[in-house]
Order: C-alpha cells, then sequence, then structure tokens
C-alpha cells in the first residue's frame, strides 16, 4: 500500500483482527513481517505504538494512524484508506488478492 523507499507497508482490513504487513529494503535482501493491528496501536488504541515510529515516519504515514486507530475499533475504513492513499500519490494504492 504505502511504498517509500525501501520500506512497503500494507494493510489487511478486518476490524479488530487486521494485519499489517511490513516491508523493509530493497527486495532481493528485505526483512519483513505481518503484524497485529493491535500491536501497531498504542496500549489505549488511540494512537501509534512507538516501536513503530521510524517506520511509519519513513513512509510517511502519518495520515494512516487516524484510520488504523477507526479500522481497530470496528469502523470500516477501506475506501476511505484508499482515497487517502490516491489523495497523496495521484495513483490508487497497489492491491493484493
Amino acid at each position: 500500500m504505502a511504498r517509500n523507499g525501501s520500506i512497503e507497508v500494507g494493510v489487511e482490513p478486518k476490524g479488530a483482527d487486521s494485519v499489517l504487513a511490513f516491508s523493509i529494503g530493497p527486495h532481493p535482501v528485505n526483512v519483513g513481517g505481518l503484524v497485529p493491528l493491535g500491536n501497531v496501536l498504542d496500549w489505549e488504541r488511540s494512537g501509534l505504538n512507538p516501536w513503530f515510529n521510524t517506520e511509519f515516519e519513513a513512509a510517511e504515514l502519518d495520515w494512516l494512524v487516524p484510520l488504523l486507530v477507526r479500522l481497530h475499533a470496528g469502523e470500516d475504513v477501506s475506501d476511505e484508506i484508499k482515497s487517502a492513499y490516491q489523495e497523496r500519490h495521484g495513483k490508487p494504492p497497489e492491491m493484493m488478492r
């Protein structure tokens, strides 16, 4: 979904069960993993867990955090995520099926 330099972040929107995929580094040697949304958010579920500040800052994803908070609360924000991405990048996000 979000790609900036050597960091990519994807979202599988499933409410509180959502998962974020992180890929860091050039593809032949990248590292990454899948992280439950609840771990990406802070303890109060009102903002970003500080452990993920570096990745979100590098990928310029500050706009995504409020949407992730709402997603965790059960709101369907999939279309808002796509629209916000397109507004910032001039094209829709890449989608994996």
